[in-house]
C-alpha cells in the first residue's frame, strides 16, 4: 500500500471518529435539552395548579362572604318584620282597651286596662284619662267603639327604643246614639328589651270620618 493511501484511510479514519463523536456529544446535549425541557414543563403544570387551587380558594372565600351578607340582611329583615308585628299587635290591645267600653263605670276602667299593656314605669298622658261625676251622668249612658288603627314606626335606636305612631279611629256614643267618629293620633315608645311601650300620649284628633270603617 502507498503512503498517500495509508494518509488517505488514516485521514477518512478520523473523521469517522470525529463524525461518531460529534454525534455522540450532540445526543448527549438533546437529552440534557429534553430532561430539562420536561423539567420545567413539570414545574409549570405545578404551577398551574397552585394558582387554580388558590383562585378557587379565593372564589370560595367571597362567595362565603356574599352568602353571609346575605343572611345577614335576611335576618335583619326577618326581624324586622316581627319587630312590626309585635308593635301593631300591642298598639292595637292599647286602643281597644282606650276606646273599648260599654257605660261610664267602664268608661272610668280604661286606665287600668291599659295600665296592664304598659310598662310599669311608663310615662303616660293623664289628659287620656278624665275624672268623671258619674252623678252628672245619671239618666245618661255614654259608650266607645273601637274601630281600627295604623301604625308607622321609626328606627330602633341603641337603647332599645322605637318610636311609634298610633293612628285610631273609633266612635262615642250617648244613649246607644252615634254622636261622633274621630280619629285620634298617639305617639308611643315601645322598648325591644322589655316588649313593652313605655310611653304613651295623645297628640289630638284629626277631622272626622262621615262613617264606620267596614
Amino acid at each position: 500500500m502507498q503512503a498517500w493511501q495509508k494518509i488517505q484511510i488514516g485521514i477518512a479514519s478520523t473523521l469517522i471518529c470525529l463524525g461518531i463523536a460529534s454525534g455522540v456529544m450532540g445526543q448527549k446535549k438533546q437529552a440534557n435539552y429534553d430532561a430539562e425541557l420536561n423539567k420545567q414543563q413539570t414545574i409549570l403544570t405545578q404551577k398551574k395548579k397552585q394558582l387554580s387551587s388558590i383562585q378557587a380558594d379565593n372564589e370560595n372565600m367571597l362567595l362565603d362572604k356574599k352568602q353571609n351578607a346575605n343572611n345577614q340582611a335576611t335576618s335583619e329583615s326577618i326581624r324586622q318584620v316581627m319587630l312590626n308585628r309585635a308593635i301593631k299587635t300591642r298598639a292595637v290591645n292599647v286602643a281597644k282597651a282606650l276606646f273599648n267600653y260599654t257605660d261610664a263605670s267602664d268608661y272610668l276602667k280604661r286606665q287600668n286596662k291599659v295600665s296592664v299593656l304598659l310598662d310599669k314605669k311608663a310615662t303616660v298622658d293623664p289628659a287620656l284619662f278624665p275624672k268623671i261625676n258619674l252623678g252628672q251622668l245619671k239618666g245618661q249612658k255614654i259608650a266607645g267603639d273601637y274601630y281600627s288603627c295604623a301604625t308607622t314606626n321609626s328606627i330602633e335606636d341603641a337603647d332599645g327604643n322605637v318610636p311609634v305612631f298610633l293612628k285610631v279611629h273609633y266612635g262615642t256614643y250617648l244613649n246607644n246614639k252615634l254622636i261622633a267618629t274621630p280619629t285620634e293620633g298617639f305617639q308611643l315608645t315601645y322598648n325591644t328589651k322589655s316588649g313593652q311601650f313605655t310611653s304613651l300620649k295623645s297628640v289630638g284628633k284629626f277631622a272626622e270620618d262621615t262613617g264606620k270603617n267596614e
